[in-house]
């Protein structure tokens, strides 16, 4: 008697990608549904919101002693930082509202928080470029000075909200007073990120403190690839690869943990 063949690691990945592919699909519909602009909320709701905060920037001055500029500043930051919010926001929110979709053998927490991930990250990005490329058109801004930088740096804020968000699913999970405290850390890392102030700024003893601060790295990462006179000397790259490694693997090994504890009736 002759067993089957085990499938291969292409078909287990093409099966995997058409799982996440349908959980999108899934997502999108949830979320926007089809009736007035349907799919198209999945860009306007952040361009709203973007929008205003560059309009409340175009009349100000740059920040004293720095040369970028105010508007196409202020638009980098909010734009990258909605990356984080939306991926963390809806984490907490993952297991109990995807527990009949377990009910599919191939349908793990996993594949749901990557979907979500991407819906999120494919809005936000879409929104930045739109509106960046509008700010130019109208003189706010140039060209990106940097682009590998720049899209480093974007990557890197989706990793590491993903990286959070797995963490964040799995100790929410049967624990309501951390899905509570979810949306409020998130107001409050906003002003802590630095996706509205740069590192040279603050005075030196607090620049080392926040050289520490993975977020912070993202935000002078990506500025150093959008403006030319963006400086340099606070980009370690090296050391949020690690952060984002390391709460990669704590949060898959802590979604295994739950997964176990997890009864489908």
């Amino acid at each position: 008697m002759t067993t089957a063949p085990r499938p291969g690691f292409y078909h287990q990945l093409t099966l995997q990608l058409d799982v996440i592919g349908a959980l999108v699909l899934r997502e999108l519909h949830t979320r926007f549904g089809r009736n007035n602009i349907g799919y198209l909320w999945m860009i306007g709701e952040p361009m709203m919101l973007a929008t205003v905060i560059g309009a409340l920037h175009a009349f100000q001055p740059g920040h004293v002693g720095s040369t970028m500029p105010p508007v196409a500043f202020s638009l980098v930051g909010y734009c990258i930082f909605i990356i984080f919010r939306g991926i963390f926001n809806r984490a907490e929110s993952i297991l109990e509202s995807s527990l009949p979709l377990l009910y599919h053998r191939m349908v793990s927490v996993l594949n749901v928080s990557i979907s979500r991930v991407v819906v999120e990250s494919v809005g936000c990005v879409t929104t930045f470029i739109l509106l960046y490329t509008i700010i130019i058109l109208l003189g706010f801004a140039e060209l990106p000075a940097r682009p590998l930088w720049a899209m480093a740096g974007v990557a890197g804020m989706i990793w590491i909200s993903f990286a959070w968000g797995l963490n964040v699913t799995a100790l929410a999970f049967d624990r309501p007073t951390i899905g509570r405290l979810v949306h409020p850390i998130s107001y409050f890392m906003m002003p802590l990120s630095g996706a509205f102030f740069a590192v040279e700024w603050l005075p030196v003893s607090i620049q080392k403190a926040a050289d520490w601060f993975p977020l912070v790295n993202v935000f002078e990462i990506v500025r150093y690839g959008m403006f030319e006179m963006a400086s340099d000397k606070h980009l370690f790259p090296g050391y949020l690869i690690a952060n984002c490694a390391f709460f990669t693997y704590a949060g898959l090994i802590a979604l295994r943990r739950v997964r176990n504890r997890i009864h489908l009736n």
